[in-house]
């Protein structure tokens, strides 16, 4: 694989870092400098402005051994937008996109693929390439609303039909998107970032709803695992899961890079060590470590494994090949403006 000065690429560690404040502490520069990772994600603990986020993030693409060093962020819309203030636009949850799909299908595919590309512009502008966007996941009332109006609808059609204008929003921009959280993560009754969870349904019923929009965007280059427990797909907790694994790559036919969801999360009860062994076994990628604690990231470096080769070679072919389309940003803002998708 040759990047775009035609240097062979070798794969980096299947790892996304993070750091714990608004600037590179001497510490984390003395570690990372060391290492050579897929790239970083973002928090609003590393936000203050966007000068300084812009600073930030030229100086984490330039900080490790990986050349083609990655930035990442969770910027979804809703309750879930690390980036805030008079700098960033403010955008909708994403069921606001499927209250309008029940009644206008045409409008709310262009609102949400406007909405999308507006984010994502804002992001590009300031050196992002990946969103953890959209939640492909399905909307269920008797779940825990830590999904909730993150999600687009129970309607695994709507959903499937609102991604993809996401999706295809985000890279019209220039950010590729992360479908997540495979297969599955509407259902669950707890928030998996305080507890483990269960979801006791069968993989057919998985399949006839949770999985459609993941089917349809099986051309796409980054998945993100929910860390929830499958008892009558798997005896393993999906990020372990070497079934669940093999139905993304071999029936799902997917290519690009399956990514945990953060490691800290307290659905996961083994020591960090362990679960980064046991996601890598299972067939994980990319193990992402978001809680910024440099003697963790110590911790588990050692056992980071290479991205395998076909696998990030479908992911950077993918990122250095969208192509970019110049819509009047103005425009943009005007017509979600009227639509009272955004406020100006």
């Amino acid at each position: 694989m040759f990047n775009c000065n035609g240097h062979i690429m070798p794969s980096p560690d299947g790892i996304i870092c993070s750091i714990e404040g608004d600037s590179i502490s001497k510490k984390e520069y003395s570690f990372f400098k060391q290492t050579n990772p897929l790239g970083f994600v973002l928090f609003s603990r590393n936000y203050s402005n966007r000068n300084q986020v812009i600073d930030l993030i030229n100086e984490l693409k330039n900080l490790t051994l990986n050349k083609s060093s990655f930035i990442f962020i969770d910027q979804e819309g809703g309750r879930v937008q690390r980036l805030k203030n008079s700098s960033f636009t403010k955008f909708p949850e994403q069921r606001f996109f499927g209250e309008i799909y029940k009644k206008n299908k045409a409008r709310s595919k262009k609102l949400s693929y406007l909405s999308s590309y507006l984010l994502a512009n804002e992001l590009k502008s300031i050196g992002v390439d990946v969103n953890f966007s959209p939640v492909c996941d399905l909307y269920f009332n008797y779940a825990n609303d830590i999904i909730g109006d993150r999600s687009f609808s129970s309607d695994p059609g709507i959903v499937k039909d609102l991604a993809i204008q996401y999706c295809k929003g985000f890279r019209d921009s220039g950010i590729l998107p992360v479908m997540k959280h495979f297969p599955g993560h509407g259902r669950s009754l707890v928030d998996t970032h305080l507890e483990p969870s269960e979801v006791n349904v069968t993989l057919d019923i998985l399949k006839k709803n949770d999985f459609i929009p993941f089917e349809n965007l099986k051309t796409e280059s980054l998945m993100m695992l929910a860390h929830i427990f499958y008892p009558k797909v798997d005896k393993e907790i999906a990020t372990y899961s070497k079934k669940i694994n093999k139905i993304i790559r071999e029936e799902l036919l997917f290519k690009g890079l399956i990514l945990t969801d953060d490691i800290s999360m307290k659905a996961l009860s083994d020591d960090s060590n362990t679960i980064i062994k046991k996601s890598y076994s299972a067939g994980c990628d990319v193990i992402l470590h978001c809680s910024g604690k440099l003697d963790e990231v110590k911790k588990i470096y050692n056992f980071t494994k290479k991205i395998k080769k076909k696998y990030y070679d479908y992911f950077i072919n993918d990122i250095f090949n969208l192509k970019l389309q110049k819509l009047n940003i103005l425009n943009i803002k005007k017509i979600l403006s009227s639509n009272n998708v955004i406020k100006n």
